[in-house]
């Protein structure tokens, strides 16, 4: 599928969510194919590309810390940008008596890009709190090796309760007051190579993560099916592109209606199993809802 037909959604309609999840793949991710913002078709088909673990298991504390330090990509470029930027600022640009430039003052960490994404630049305070923080400590592995990123109890304010009216003090709140522990559900992510990622919201009974160090366990009585508060697939992930991303692929077209999402019949189905419907449950064609 070419980048056009990532963009019309009557290229979609048969084609299963693996064809469509490879081409969004060549074609640079989701912020290629949807640039600006989320059509209301895409947003309501999401959840075809959401693949629910059926196990999980708690990987040790070393081992997660390294791989919670690998997925935070945008984090690192926020610490890219900070170090290049004091280095412009307090670089000393007279030759010193042996005729060179003294080195920069701060070393910038290899594979930074030499020119910071202009979401970096412009990031506002809030945003890099919640993209800086948006992690707990704990990774778990599924049945088919795809690592999962337990968030921070703030992430999960829009999955149960009232709808946050001021989501950053809310989130604040939950985070460093009530705690995991005194949240009812588990909010965990799997990015998946575009951009975006798998997310799964799981009951907690007063626990600050799930299960024993390398214990699998089954997720299928944990997951939260009510379609208002159950995880949704997200076209843009905080810890990967920034907050500000997700909330104009994710949040800003998420709606709050039972019927809004249109759900594979089985959510842990592999998406070659999923073939995208023409029309909604009201039988009305998805391409004209833009």
């Amino acid at each position: 599928m070419t980048l056009n037909d990532l963009r019309n959604y009557n290229k979609w309609i048969g084609e299963t969510a693996q064809t469509v999840y490879l081409s969004v793949l060549a074609a640079g991710g989701w912020k290629n194919v949807f640039p600006t913002s989320v059509p209301r078709w895409a947003s309501r088909v999401r959840n075809y590309f959401n693949v629910t673990p059926k196990t999980l298991k708690r990987l040790p504390e070393d081992k997660s810390k390294q791989l919670i330090k690998q997925v935070q990509r945008f984090k690192f470029l926020l610490d890219c940008h900070a170090v290049q930027s004091f280095n412009r600022t307090h670089q000393n640009y007279r030759m010193n008596p042996w005729g060179k430039l003294d080195p920069p003052p701060l070393k910038v960490p290899a594979g930074c890009p030499a020119k910071p994404d202009k979401d970096v630049v412009h990031i506002g305070v809030m945003d890099e709190i919640g993209t800086r923080f948006g992690l707990d400590d704990f990774v778990y592995q599924d049945e088919a090796n795809r690592l999962w990123y337990q968030m921070s109890a703030g992430s999960t304010i829009y999955h149960y309760g009232k709808r946050p009216k001021v989501k950053s003090v809310e989130a604040v709140v939950v985070d460093k007051i009530k705690g995991q522990n005194d949240t009812p559900v588990f909010k965990m992510i799997n990015p998946d190579n575009t951009g975006g990622s798998n997310e799964i919201i799981l009951k907690n009974k007063g626990y600050d993560m799930i299960g024993e160090v390398n214990q699998q366990f089954s997720t299928r009585e944990m997951v939260e099916t009510k379609p208002i508060y159950q995880g949704s697939y997200n076209f843009s992930e905080t810890v990967q592109v920034g907050l500000a991303a997700h909330e104009l692929r994710d949040i800003k077209p998420h709606s709050d209606a039972h019927d809004f999402y249109l759900n594979p019949v089985d959510r842990f189905s592999p998406l070659s199993m999923r073939r995208f419907p023409a029309k909604d449950p009201k039988g009305k064609l998805l391409a004209d809802q833009k």
